[in-house]
C-alpha cells in the first residue's frame, strides 16, 4: 500500500504526545473526553451503526462517507501535504489524499474513517485541522475552519441532519 506509510515508533509517540496535548485527550483514563480545538462540529453517526438499516444501505452510506471525507481532505491539502492517520494502540500512518487510496483485504483503508473498532484520528500535518472518531459516543468530530468548510461542501450522507 504505497500511499500509506507506517510511522516509526518514535515518530508515532511524538505525534500522539502532540495530539494528547492538542485535544486534551487522556486515553485510558475514566474521563477520556476529547476536547477539540475551536471551531469544531460533532456529528452523530449512530445511524451508521444501527441494526435497522439493510446491509446495502450501510455499505452505501459508509462508501459515501469515505468518498466525501477524501474529497474534503483533498480540497484542504496541497499535492505535497500529508495527513496523519492514527489508530489508538495500533500502527499509525501518513498518506496523501491526492494519491491512490488502496484498501486492505476487508475493503478498508488501514485506518478507516468510520470508527468500528477503535479511536481513529486524522490530522493535517500541521495539526491545523482534523477529524476525530469516538466509537463509544458514536460521533465524528471535525475541527478547523478549513476542514469544516470542506465538509459543508462535500457533506456525507451520514452527516445530514435527520
Amino acid at each position: 500500500m504505497m500511499n500509506w506509510r507506517a510511522l516509526s515508533h518514535t515518530k508515532q509517540e511524538r505525534i500522539w504526545s502532540e495530539v494528547n496535548q492538542l485535544i486534551k485527550w487522556k486515553p485510558g483514563s475514566r474521563f477520556h473526553h476529547i476536547i477539540p480545538l475551536d471551531p469544531y462540529r460533532m456529528f452523530d453517526i449512530s445511524s451508521g451503526m444501527s441494526g435497522k438499516a439493510s446491509n446495502d444501505d450501510v455499505v452505501r452510506v459508509l462508501n459515501d462517507l469515505e468518498t466525501s471525507i477524501l474529497k474534503a481532505f483533498q480540497s484542504c491539502t496541497g499535492n505535497q501535504d500529508v495527513i496523519y492517520a492514527l489508530d489508538w494502540q495500533h500502527d499509525g500512518y501518513t498518506f496523501s489524499p491526492h494519491q491512490a487510496m488502496p484498501k486492505d483485504e476487508f475493503g478498508d483503508w488501514p485506518v478507516p474513517i468510520f470508527p468500528d473498532r477503535d479511536y481513529y484520528f486524522f490530522f493535517h500535518q500541521g495539526f491545523s485541522w482534523g477529524l476525530l472518531d469516538d466509537l463509544w459516543k458514536c460521533t465524528i468530530t471535525v475541527f478547523g475552519e478549513e476542514l469544516l468548510k470542506a465538509i459543508d461542501k462535500y457533506r456525507p450522507i451520514l452527516f445530514q441532519n435527520r
